[in-house]
């Protein structure tokens, strides 16, 4: 028994680190596995050139992935994955077919897109047009006889054809002059649905008869 026992501390050091580096060579091997697995994603498509999304199917897609072990066991809380829409999509609007590429799709230097199911989707696009409106200042509490300027005086709006020959301005954020010292300059964020460039525009408020 004092044998087995003498045999069994000695060097324990030496046993134990040996054991140590054994368990690190094997998670360190176990992580660097290639393996394969299947996942289902919420996909979201970017839209990439003058036109709007107003729908797509199918909202999922399943998609079979191949990589180091640790790389896909970071992807089971991912829910979604976006994808770039070719520009071109909106010579026209309509539902239009868009095939899906293995490149497009990006999970980790490590993961690799084997397959994709289906291999395209339906988007249905508005195709916009656009066009320069002019804007106006939403404001309050003017003092009588105050000059506005504004730079620059037009905003470009991404607008669906359908509105393309309808009078539309584009206001700003309301902004409160009550009690402001003139000459005052402000820049003064834009407010619209249709996403006006430039976003800000400077607004230059003088006394009646200041140059």
């Amino acid at each position: 028994m004092k044998r087995l026992s003498k045999l069994f501390l000695e060097n324990l050091h030496l046993k134990l680190l040996a054991v140590i580096f054994a368990l690190l060579f094997w998670f360190l091997a176990t992580n660097k596995e290639i393996a394969e697995t299947t996942i289902k994603l919420r996909v979201e498509p970017i839209i990439t050139g003058d036109y709007r999304v107003v729908d797509y199917r199918p909202k999922e897609l399943t998609f079979v992935i191949e990589g180091y072990r640790r790389d896909l066991n970071r992807l089971k809380e991912l829910t979604k994955v976006s994808f770039k829409l070719p520009p071109e999509l909106g010579r026209k609007s309509g539902w239009v077919k868009v095939k899906l590429k293995r490149e497009d799709f990006y999970f980790g230097l490590s993961v690799k897109v084997k397959k994709i199911e289906p291999s395209e989707i339906e988007v249905k696009v508005e195709k916009l047009v656009r066009v320069a409106v002019p804007i106006v200042l939403k404001f309050k509490g003017l003092p009588v006889g105050a000059l506005i300027e504004l730079h620059p005086n037009y905003a470009v709006l991404s607008l669906p054809e359908e509105l393309k020959g309808v009078p539309i301005t584009v206001e700003t954020e309301e902004v409160d002059l009550k009690g402001v010292k003139l000459p005052v300059e402000l820049v003064v964020p834009l407010s619209s649905r249709f996403q006006p460039e430039p976003k800000k525009v400077k607004v230059v408020i003088k006394k009646g008869g200041d140059r």
